[in-house]
């Protein structure tokens, strides 16, 4: 997992794919339609949706094995939970069509950050994490997910 501003991105050196993901969160217009929108074709392509956030009773742990997410919020505030997936246990097979695989929740979640805009994170195969939390109250958010395909990185040796 990764957070961090949008301005260090460039500090992470995972190819092209990733770079034009970033290039479009940096020039991303705040009324960009909801709905999916097409970068690299399959490699790289960004979700656009907007909702209002949830209480963390109501959150719920994924994982994704084809795809790196790059979680970016346009407006609003949401807390993300974070557990490594060696300490979570599946509660639904993975479903390959949509590339997620949810898994059952802790009595306390290990790690939660604070997505504000100008921020992101990344969520790798190895990362289990629970979007969509309410910071305070719930409150709605226009958010920007980036899917990379974990095949199109460039990997540290």
């Amino acid at each position: 997992m990764i957070i961090d501003s949008l301005e260090h991105a460039t500090k992470y050196k995972f190819g092209p794919a990733w770079e034009k993901a970033f290039e479009f969160l940096t020039k991303v217009d705040p009324t960009i339609e909801a709905g999916k929108h097409i970068i690299d074709g399959d490699n790289v392509f960004a979700l656009v949706s907007e909702y209002k956030t949830k209480s963390h009773d109501k959150g719920r742990f994924e994982a994704h094995r084809r795809y790196v997410d790059i979680q970016f919020l346009i407006s609003g505030r949401e807390k993300l939970g974070y557990a490594s997936l060696q300490t979570l246990e599946e509660e639904t097979l993975y479903d390959s069509e949509r590339d997620v695989e949810f898994l059952k929740n802790l009595p306390e979640v290990p790690s939660i950050s604070i997505l504000v805009p100008e921020m992101f994170m990344a969520f790798f195969p190895q990362d289990g994490h629970m979007p969509g939390l309410a910071y305070e109250e719930p409150e709605p958010v226009k958010k920007v997910v980036v899917k990379i395909a974990v095949d199109a990185l460039k990997h540290f040796v």
